[in-house]
């Protein structure tokens, strides 16, 4: 996926799954007025929350996310109305030397305002060029740094982290390989239609794992109760 806009922006969105956002916030979006100098970029292991001990290749859930490199990126910017810019900061209507205040409030809406459907930050897709990277925003911080003559904010410095967001499921299909069978415990919730969605990335083989478990019937599957999941024949 690419993206060719030649400044940075940021898309707010209310939801996260298979390794994608949908739900775009109504008015969630915030264009840089001017891009950053540079992109600091780190990887690092997930955070590991309610582990498994196994997963459906056989390697444990914290080695999985020990070898997923997830991304942090630094971002750091100007927001500036003083008129020594000729373009207008995003949401700001009116003259050189006017608050930036709606400008701030709008960063803020995309980036860390709870929604009023999850109640909670949104999820963000930041686009630079060729760059695209989709997490939650933490560490924001605004350096307010010239004022008019009313004392109203002209100028500020913004910066931030985002940090990619990352899908478990996503995940266990990298580490997986159609090629073996593997053993899955049945959680609630779970059919075969999505166990076949989650080993092989199509739901259409969940008839074979039933007829290779000896299933009476696809439907019903007892929580707890382990399902072979063959290989793929090829």
């Amino acid at each position: 996926m690419f993206s060719f806009s030649s400044n940075l922006s940021l898309k707010a969105y209310e939801k996260f799954a298979n390794g994608q956002p949908s739900s775009a916030l109504l008015f969630g979006t915030y264009e840089l007025q001017i891009n950053p100098e540079n992109l600091s970029v780190s990887f690092g292991e997930i955070d590991k929350k309610d582990e498994e001990p196994d997963s459906a290749a056989g390697i444990p859930v914290s080695a999985k996310n020990a070898a997923y490199n997830q991304q942090k990126v630094n971002v750091k910017f100007t927001i500036d109305n003083s008129g020594a810019v000729p373009s207008w900061p995003d949401s700001v209507f009116g003259f050189a030397g006017d608050s930036i205040k709606d400008s701030i409030d709008q960063l803020l809406r995309v980036t860390i305002k709870p929604t009023r459907a999850t109640h909670a930050p949104p999820f963000v897709e930041m686009k630079w060029g060729k760059f695209i990277l989709v997490g939650k925003v933490k560490n924001l911080t605004i350096d307010y740094t010239y004022f008019n003559s009313s004392g109203d904010p002209v100028r500020a410095v913004v910066s931030f982290s985002l940090e990619e967001e990352v899908d478990e499921k996503v995940i266990s299909r990298e580490f997986q390989s159609p090629d073996i069978t593997r053993i899955l415990t049945v959680k609630d919730g779970d059919s075969l239609i999505a166990l076949s969605e989650l080993s092989y990335d199509d739901p259409k083989y969940y008839m074979q794992i039933a007829k290779y478990n000896n299933l009476p019937s696809f439907r019903g599957l007892k929580i707890g109760s382990q399902i072979e999941i063959p290989p793929l024949e090829k």
